[in-house]
């Protein structure tokens, strides 16, 4: 049955059914440790199963009922559900939108820096310690309630130094951002690299991807991220390796 972390029991069930998953292992381990019992609604576990609700879409580690799930993610009003379709069932009723590919660095080793236009590089500040605030604007600008739920969820990893958010810095304007929002488990996950429109396709991005990533793997990290299949080619391009497939399902209805 899948029910509401609420006791160790399934603390340590959700525990377990994430250990060892490259990118789940990361994240839902840490956000249910820091907001199961602000938002208690978001986690769930069954007897092999981890399931973190993130607006419409649940995350799964470990596997379920095909049935029973289901109906759970369709009371919970859920749209779509990534899993790895290797141990975990897809909910019956379900179909399968895209795949979605984990990438990391090639046996552990740093990457080489990739090319960039010098002349606009040499114009940006890199900072390591952006403010909260500057991230979410920049990563949401039109979207002032994701602005603040994310900025919450930032102060609230950083203060307990579980991530790290970069900028690359314009004069007075944030040009780019990347970050690594859980550090967990020996896993950095890194997520929501965004360039401004203006300056897409100079290769700033990509810097800063590797730089950041060649960071954390100097720390001992495993560093991991989640790739949509129409991004696949750039981050192979920059050298990353594919470390394992998940899938993104969605609801029929």
């Amino acid at each position: 049955m899948i029910a509401q972390v609420k006791d160790a029991k399934r603390r340590t069930r959700f525990a377990n059914a994430c250990r060892g998953l490259p990118v789940l292992d990361a994240l839902l381990p840490l956000d249910c440790a820091l907001f199961r019992k602000s938002q208690p609604w978001r986690f769930y576990a069954g007897p092999t199963l981890a399931l973190e609700l993130s607006g419409s879409t649940a995350w799964l580690a470990g596997h379920a009922n095909p049935a029973e799930l289901a109906g759970f993610l369709s009371f919970c009003g859920c749209e779509s559900a990534i899993l790895d379709e290797t141990v975990c069932p897809p909910p019956d009723g379900w179909h399968k939108a895209e795949t979605l590919t984990v990438f990391g660095l090639p046996q552990g080793k740093p990457l080489p820096l990739p090319a960039v236009d010098e002349a606009l590089w040499a114009q940006l500040s890199l900072c390591r310690e952006a403010s909260a605030a500057r991230v979410a604007a920049a990563l949401y600008p039109a979207d002032l309630t994701r602005q603040a739920d994310f900025y919450s969820e930032l102060c609230t990893k950083r203060t307990r130094g579980r991530a790290v958010a970069w900028t690359l810095e314009q004069g007075s304007t944030v040009v780019c951002t990347v970050g690594a929002y859980a550090l967990c488990n020996g896993q950095a996950y890194m997520a929501c690299g965004q360039t401004a429109e203006p300056l897409r396709g100079k290769g700033i991005g990509g810097r800063l991807i590797v730089e950041m990533a060649n960071s954390l793997a100097a720390e001992g990290l495993r560093l991991v991220f989640l790739c949509a299949p129409e991004r696949v080619r750039f981050y192979t391009r920059l050298g990353f390796a594919k470390l394992a497939e998940y899938a993104r399902y969605v609801s029929e209805k």
